[in-house]
């Protein structure tokens, strides 16, 4: 065969004179290595055979685990051989779950407490005032004082924050300037109305202590002092601290004194009610027989010797403060009853302080004697009168 023909063979065989390069599978055009037989049949075995001889493991050894493999897409992937992942525990994933639960919780406060602090300083301002009694009765009746003077006194411009201030501070502020305000409570009305509260107070007692007199409210609130005792008020009698010193606005508490327990450690037993208690029962028992424009003199300076007197002219003897009612029902009885009763020219004592051993209290009235008459004396006149008839009669029988 010349060199024409073989050159002619080899171009309808390879189509080229070139050498014919070697057929390329799919798996290497993929990049993919093509494993031995022996590789393919190790990786085509199920799971828990037996493997061939070549890779048979020791004895002895532990199974090996098939390892998961590693996305190469994945974030983190370094190339090398796969790495041995941490397993994770039930408790473990309760723990992250509980963790992101708290995290979230903990956002939501965060978020309701910047909310709520910024509306309260952005939204809540003060726009108005309102002054109204304790039953919420409008116009006020705010005694000696004016609605402007009271609001005033506040020191609250409009448009400060709502919650800016202390409504405590503010109600102990007008409790001190207004004596004669026998009760103030200072509170706030969403969205912007500071509401005062009022109820005036009335002088009805009078109170003597080592400076003079000092004007009592219903509730004992110090209104003023006075040198010289003020008329048309009950006289209170108490035992006042040693260190009294009235200051009007101020509240006075009286000292409990009880000579049946004077030297004597107080037990539960023998404790009894404080002198201002005692005070309050006392006149709501009176207003209750109708009895409390009468009274004149209130005695609590002993409370085992509690008395009052009716009128300036029936001293009431109570005792101690056991059964009031009872013993001021019986004084109002023996007082008031037209039929039953004392007569409205009768001065004395009624003593309803003694109980008799059935529990029994009976009532003795005690008249004041009556001052005695006193005896006429001579008259200085007739001494002269007979002396000159003694003279003239002498004259007379000289001659």
């Amino acid at each position: 065969m010349d060199r024409d023909q073989r050159s002619r063979q080899q171009k309808s065989r390879g189509g080229s004179f070139s050498r014919p390069s070697p057929k390329r599978s799919l798996s290497s055009r993929m990049g993919l290595q093509k494993q031995p037989p022996q590789a393919r049949g190790n990786a085509a075995r199920r799971p828990g055979t037996a493997p061939n001889p070549q890779g048979r493991p020791s004895p002895g050894a532990a199974p090996r685990r098939a390892q998961p493999q590693l996305n190469p897409q994945k974030a983190g992937y370094t190339p090398g051989a796969p790495r041995r992942q941490r397993r994770v525990t039930q408790a473990e994933l309760l723990r992250r779950r509980n963790r992101r639960r708290a995290l979230g919780i903990l956002g939501v406060l965060a978020v309701l407490a910047l909310g709520a602090i910024i509306s309260v300083n952005l939204l809540f301002k003060v726009t108005a005032f309102r002054v109204e009694t304790f039953d919420r009765t409008t116009p006020a009746d705010t005694g000696i004082y004016t609605e402007d003077e009271i609001v005033a006194a506040l020191s609250i411009e409009q448009g400060t924050n709502l919650f800016g201030f202390s409504i405590t501070e503010k109600t102990q502020q007008l409790q001190s300037q207004f004596p004669y305000l026998d009760n103030v409570q200072v509170d706030v009305q969403l969205p912007g109305t500071v509401v005062i509260k009022v109820q005036p107070a009335t002088e009805h007692f009078a109170c003597m202590y080592s400076g003079g007199w000092v004007v009592l409210s219903d509730t004992l609130k110090i209104l003023r002092s006075d040198i010289s005792q003020p008329t048309g008020l009950t006289v209170l009698t108490c035992k006042l601290p040693a260190d009294f010193a009235p200051t009007p606005g101020q509240f006075v508490v009286p000292v409990s004194y009880n000579s049946l327990l004077e030297g004597e450690t107080a037990t539960a037993e023998a404790a009894q009610a404080t002198a201002t208690e005692v005070l309050m029962q006392i006149l709501d028992e009176l207003e209750t027989e109708g009895m409390g424009d009468g009274v004149t003199v209130i005695d609590i300076s002993d409370l085992s010797n509690l008395k009052f007197t009716y009128q300036d002219r029936i001293e009431v003897l109570l005792g101690n403060s056991n059964r009031l009612d009872y013993k001021i029902r019986l004084a109002s009885v023996a007082i008031l009853d037209p039929d039953k009763g004392l007569s409205a020219s009768d001065k004395g004592t009624l003593d309803v302080s003694y109980q008799q051993t059935d529990g029994e209290i009976k009532g003795y009235f005690a008249p004041d004697e009556p001052d005695p008459t006193p005896t006429p004396e001579p008259a200085e006149s007739d001494g002269e009168d007979t002396d000159q008839n003694d003279d003239s009669a002498s004259s007379g029988t000289e001659e």
